[in-house]
């Protein structure tokens, strides 16, 4: 197969070559994050003196009401006193209290300017300037996992507040215009520490790819007064190849022209260019799912690092209307060699179709079971994940009781709410690889 794709909103082309994973490999690519008793991690409940003072600590009280009292676990929270912390990063790549330096009296201009100046030459060829910003670590669990997929559904839901809640408040500070959402797992994603942890990197600027990203979506808005994502997803779910699963609220999918292998976009069915807006129970929906397309990578490839990043618009972006957010899973099963950073084209071994097949197949309910509290935690290198087998059964629980529909499904159509439970046959999805929907039951 010899076969490009064009990725429209990055203005990149992408190469698929499938054959390239018959490659040699001589590396041997150990398993990334195994838990060591003997290590002491500054992330651990009975540590928070070694990190920065917490910003915020989840949940607030024994029945915290920004979930609706649905995503806290109380038996937890009677054995340890938080199961969520903000804190500042103690090596922050940017922050928000160092102070712009004062202007000298004499000469003010830097070295490379004043050299530039006396040889007649552009000021634009070394630019600087200081800025500001902030780093924050959120950590996940007070327990020693590796892996967001080891906490419970209602302990997941408790960090994807944490996000909405450290995101509105960056919105609102009057220096800041730009913050991101991301986790680092595993040595080749980038991660320094094995407990389980995201990211928030806040700027005084708009990074240039999320400029390109807004102007380009502002130009479909303006050509087809329609938003690029809503159609894009329109087309996922009419034609189901590239979907892996389904809910009430997102969309999982594996993007059209994606860089790398297995990568999945995470997109709310309705248009909303903010993270920041969404409601308790989008919250718990997308914590669960995201849960269940990472449990489902890990397994597929459980030596695999990744990133997850949570793209939202700039705090004063004019195109809001336009622009629709997203939780973009990117995968580390492969290094990025010369070709790609030659030339900002990437070769991909491992077609979306392919990928969301694999993954379908992997989409295994969570289950709802704790690390009990003061214990070590499980052997199994996530935490807790009991899992199912493949024919698993139509009917799960969530955390509030609620039955949930696992089916393939029609993807011909956007699903509601099903009033009865019901294993369904896609005439575009085969059996052993169905398309998963959670469907609240009404």
């Amino acid at each position: 197969m010899n076969e490009m794709r064009y990725d429209w909103l990055s203005d990149r082309w992408v190469i698929f070559a499938p054959n390239r994973l018959m490659r040699p490999d001589d590396y041997d690519r150990s398993p990334r994050c195994d838990y060591d008793s003997s290590n002491h991690c500054p992330f651990c409940s009975g540590s928070e003196d070694e990190t920065p003072e917490a910003t915020l600590v989840l949940p607030t009280t024994d029945a915290d009401a920004t979930t609706s009292n649905r995503a806290v676990d109380l038996h937890r929270i009677q054995k340890k006193p938080w199961l969520v912390r903000v804190v500042p990063n103690k090596f922050p790549a940017v922050s928000v209290s160092v102070p712009f330096e004062e202007a000298p009296s004499g000469d003010s201009r830097t070295p490379d300017l004043q050299n530039q100046e006396q040889q007649g030459k552009p000021r634009e060829l070394f630019q600087r300037r200081q800025t500001q910003g902030a780093h924050e670590v959120i950590i996940e669990s007070p327990d020693h996992i590796s892996s967001i997929t080891g906490l419970t559904p209602q302990h997941a839901a408790l960090v994807f507040e944490a996000y909405r809640k450290r995101l509105n408040h960056w919105r609102a500070h009057s220096n800041m215009r730009y913050a991101v959402v991301f986790k680092n797992y595993g040595a080749d994603a980038g991660a320094s520490l094995i407990h389980s942890h995201s990211q928030l990197i806040c700027t005084d600027f708009v990074p240039n790819d999320i400029q390109r990203i807004e102007s380009r979506m502002a130009q479909y808005h303006r050509s087809h007064q329609r938003c690029y994502v809503c159609d894009v997803l329109e087309q996922e779910l009419r034609f189901g190849q590239r979907v892996v699963c389904e809910s009430e609220h997102f969309v999982a999918i594996c993007p059209f022209a994606s860089r790398f292998p297995y990568s999945v976009s995470i997109l709310p069915r309705r248009h909303r260019s903010m993270y920041e807006t969404c409601s308790d129970d989008e919250i718990q929906d997308l914590s669960r799912m995201t849960q269940l397309v990472l449990r489902a990578l890990e397994s597929e490839n459980p030596r695999a690092a990744y990133n997850y990043v949570i793209q939202s618009c700039s705090f004063e972006s004019q195109s809001a209307e336009s622009f629709h957010w997203r939780l973009k899973i990117i995968p580390r099963m492969c290094k990025v060699a010369g070709f790609e950073w030659g030339s900002d084209c990437f070769i991909n071994t491992v077609t979306p179709e392919d990928a969301a097949t694999s993954l379908r197949k992997r989409c295994v309910p969570i289950t709802n079971n704790p690390v009990p509290a003061g214990s070590a935690p499980s052997s199994h290198p996530h935490g807790p994940m009991e899992g199912l087998p493949a024919s698993h059964a139509a009917v799960q629980t969530d955390p509030s009781g609620t039955p949930l529909r696992i089916c393939s499904g029609n993807p011909t159509a956007i699903p509601h709410p099903a009033v009865t439970p019901r294993l369904e046959t896609s005439p575009r999805t085969t059996p052993d690889s169905p398309v998963i929907r959670l469907q609240s039951i009404e």
